[in-house]
Parts: structure tokens; sequence; C-alpha cells
């Protein structure tokens, strides 16, 4: 039920995201944050994955792929898949697909469960804070992830200040609005010990944490996204980013062979 209520809502929002991710100037915080995010991870799995040998990238809630997209611009040559719970985003991500002709990427709707390969790189960018069992969702991508392979994914950061005040102020302004924000879906945080927690337990060691989005995101603002910029400069490797930024980029590898 939560999950077809996440695909009604990405449906929806499908028709303007090709609109985020094109503007030049943004004048909503979460807008930058994607284009942000987006760039930071083609950036790291394109550091990661060599170029010269055949391998694997799969990205869970890969939405109108423009990730794996960019990725194969840059060069890479894996083969991909990516998925996603909304048809409309993988419909846009066909269209894409179709039109840059690359023929080893494959989109499909679905979920993780749906996912049968095994990959050198697993993404999974903006979807985990959608899940209700937030821990076991990390499990389950990072079952997907080879021997000496990456794990790449951001969080709402469940230890940050502002995430606590954007979470109360957002509250009160459906209360006072008498209007529910993203059609009454629930975005989790999940605090950095979790995450370390679970990872470790499953052979993963932390190469890279990358703090991003400082700010509130609540209302259109252009000063808010030039402060954003500037902080992302100053902050995003920096322990005060941990309790001052929205959102967090991790990448784990897999060092230890997990045996279930």
């Amino acid at each position: 039920k939560i999950m077809s209520k996440v695909s009604k809502l990405f449906d929806s929002r499908s028709k303007e995201y090709n609109q985020i991710y094109s503007e030049s100037s943004p004048k909503r915080l979460l807008h930058q944050e994607k284009r942000v995010r987006a760039a930071l991870v083609e950036e790291l799995v394109f550091n990661y994955l060599s170029t010269n040998k055949e391998e694997v990238v799969v990205d869970v809630g890969c939405g109108m792929g423009n990730v794996l997209l960019n990725l194969k611009e840059k060069g890479v040559r894996a083969k991909m898949y990516g998925v996603d719970i909304s048809p409309d985003m993988i419909s846009l991500a066909n269209k894409k697909l179709d039109l840059a002709g690359y023929k080893d990427i494959n989109f499909s709707a679905g979920s993780l469960n749906d996912i049968k390969v095994s990959a050198n790189a697993v993404l999974s960018l903006g979807v985990i804070g959608y899940q209700k069992r937030q821990e076991e969702f990390l499990v389950g991508l990072s079952n997907l992830v080879d021997n000496e392979g990456y794990l790449i994914f951001t969080t709402a950061n469940g230890d940050s200040f502002l995430r606590k005040a954007r979470r109360y102020l957002s509250k009160l302004h459906s209360l006072v609005k008498g209007k529910i924000k993203s059609k009454g879906v629930e975005f989790f945080s999940i605090k950095n010990k979790q995450v370390e927690s679970v990872l470790t337990k499953h052979g993963f060691k932390l190469e890279k944490r990358v703090y991003i989005t400082f700010g509130l995101g609540l209302f259109a603002s252009s000063i808010e996204c030039s402060i954003d910029k500037f902080f992302l400069k100053q902050f995003s490797n920096s322990f005060i980013g941990k309790y001052l930024s929205l959102t967090v980029i991790y990448v784990y590898k897999k060092v230890d062979s997990y045996k279930h």
C-alpha cells in the first residue's frame, strides 16, 4: 500500500522532473539537491569503476534514468539496469534511452525484489527515505553487491538539527494550510550509526561520506540556494556537516564475502 502511494506520487512528479534537471539557476533547494546529488554520484561511480572491463551497475529508484545515461555518456562501459516503481518515470527513461541509442541499458518498472542481477556498483538515490523499514531495505541493496563492489546511496540525515527543524516546520505548515504535502507519503530519516551497524555486519566498509544540502528547502529562495552552494564547499566532508546537512551520500565497499 505504501509503495503504491509512492508510485502514484512519482508518477505525478515525473512531469516536472525533466525541468528540474535542466534548470540553470534553481530557486528551490530540493531541486538543486537533485542535480548536486546526481553529479556527485556520477563522479564517484566514474572514479570507482574501471572503464576497461565488463562491469554491472544497478540503479534502484532510477527515476528518469539520467544518472545511468550520463555515466554512459562519460564513457562507463558497464552493463546497466535501472528500476523504478513509477511506470511514468520508466516511460521517460525509455524515451531518453531511445534517443541516446545505447544498447546495454535496461530500464524497467519494479522494486528492489524484482532485481535478479548482482552488480559491481549498486546505486540508490533519494529512495531509502520512502521505506518504512530502512534497515531491511539497506540489507536488500547490500545483497545485490558483488564482492569488492560498491554500494552508493543517499539517506535523509537523521543526525541533523536542520532535518529535525524541517520536519517540524513542514508539519506546522501542513496544519496551518490544512493541506498534506507529498500526497501524505512520509519520508523517514536514518542516523549514521544505524547505517554503519547494518552495513558493517554485512561485510561492508565505509569508503566515503559526503554531506549535502544545507537549508530548510520549504519555500522557493534563490538566496537559500546560494548559501547551500557555499556551505557545500565548506562542510561537505566536515564534522559540522553531520549536524547541518539534510542529506548524506554514502559509499560503502563490500570487503568480506558475506554468507547468509
